[in-house]
């Protein structure tokens, strides 16, 4: 039992704090001392309670683009105010960034002959072939090397920066390559039953199947032919169990792309609405209005159409691909990096990237993107793998 004194000492302990009140000329978010805040709005000022010390304060601005950090000496049991001037910082910060935001950036910069070197380099860095497989029925891999570059639509672009190395599907996961998961996946251990028809031992057995404890999706064909489309009809938790499979089977790490690394691989350095230039052409692509003999009709077999710089096929049109991220209306607090964003945004919704056969070409632009449930299953709805190579090199 605490004793009288030791009961006034916590007290007097508890009783050493301040109100801190801070307000702000610009929405922001705030963490005090590493804890999360939430977020102070313009006009409305808030109070904290905290004990006395010197409190590490972060102002962030909603779009990550600025922020401040400061120690707030909090001496005595008072009340102090501190305002967090933000608007003006900001207001240049965008200016500046919008300039910027008008040239090339990165990878942008770079020649064809210097984005295929930048690969060989990648590659050899990483023990690997520009191009590979990890076991001979699994996806070819193309190595997509680190860069920056300017990510979403003309009017409205952000820098992102790709800090590794990564490796990519040269083209969606075909029907074929479902199979084979769909069939390892099926094995199971059949055990004798203890009851026989016959003569021990005579081969008259029963051994029944025993259903796996996780089956395999089995997706619709659509009626079409051709063990080299790319599978349709999956979901994105059905694309999340192929990439644990895989990761199991070659002992790498697969996973989705996220929708950073989506449109990086997709652009391959190009500055244009299509990585072969701005407007649809004739049969670049499986779209509507694209020249294809399958547009509107059905997915066509990867690799009918000329790769990007990268030696990426199937970017654009035939299927929506599943990525990792939440689905957000905006870019607005989008990560500077690769990192899939996967807090706040649309929980139960992911997002689809490069449109399909029967998209229209605005959808299947390299800055497009669409929203879809993560249950979703439709006949041109699919997915490519991705896998991590090396460290951070920036």
């Amino acid at each position: 039992m605490i004793d009288q004194e030791e009961q006034k000492h916590q007290a007097a302990e508890h009783s050493q704090v301040a109100t801190l009140l801070l307000e702000t000329d610009m929405d922001c978010y705030l963490t005090i001392d590493g804890e999360d805040q939430g977020k102070l709005e313009r006009d409305y000022p808030r109070s904290f309670l905290l004990p006395l010390g010197y409190p590490l304060i972060h102002a962030a601005t909603q779009d990550g683009l600025m922020g401040k950090e400061w120690v707030q000496p909090l001496y005595r049991q008072e009340e102090v105010v501190h305002f967090i001037h933000l608007a003006d910082e900001h207001t240049q910060a965008r200016t500046k960034l919008e300039e910027e935001m008008r040239e090339p950036l990165g990878i942008e910069c770079l020649s064809v002959e210097q984005i295929q070197q930048e690969q060989l380099e990648a590659a050899k860095k990483a023990g690997l072939a520009r191009v590979f497989r990890d076991g001979p029925d699994n996806p070819e891999m193309v190595v997509i090397p680190a860069g920056s570059y300017r990510m979403g639509e003309v009017t409205d672009k952000h820098k992102v920066t790709i800090t590794r190395s990564f490796a990519v599907g040269k083209y969606p996961v075909t029907v074929d390559e479902w199979r084979r998961y769909v069939e390892a996946k099926s094995v199971v251990a059949k055990e004798p039953m203890s009851v026989y028809f016959g003569a021990a031992g005579d081969g008259s057995e029963v051994k029944p199947y025993v259903e796996p404890e996780d089956p395999p999706h089995r997706p619709s064909d659509n009626g079409w032919i051709g063990t080299t489309l790319p599978v349709t009809n999956v979901s994105w938790f059905d694309a999340q169990d192929y990439v644990r499979w895989l990761t199991a089977q070659t002992g790498q790490t697969y996973r989705l792309l996220t929708e950073a690394e989506w449109e990086y691989v997709c652009r391959a350095g190009s500055v244009t609405e299509y990585y072969w230039g701005d407007e649809i052409g004739d049969n670049n692509c499986n779209c509507q209005d694209s020249g294809s003999k399958w547009s509107c009709k059905r997915a066509s077999s990867v690799g009918n159409f000329a790769p990007n710089v990268f030696g990426v096929h199937d970017m654009l049109g035939n299927i929506w691909e599943w990525v990792e991220d939440h689905w957000h209306n905006n870019y607005e607090g989008a990560p500077p990096d690769e990192t899939a964003w996967t807090y706040g945004g649309n929980q139960q919704g992911r997002v689809v990237r490069g449109g399909s056969w029967d998209c229209s070409p605005k959808l299947s632009r390299c800055a497009s993107r669409a929203r879809a449930v993560t249950s979703s299953r439709y006949d041109d709805f699919g997915f490519r793998v991705a896998s991590t190579l090396d460290e951070p090199t920036v």
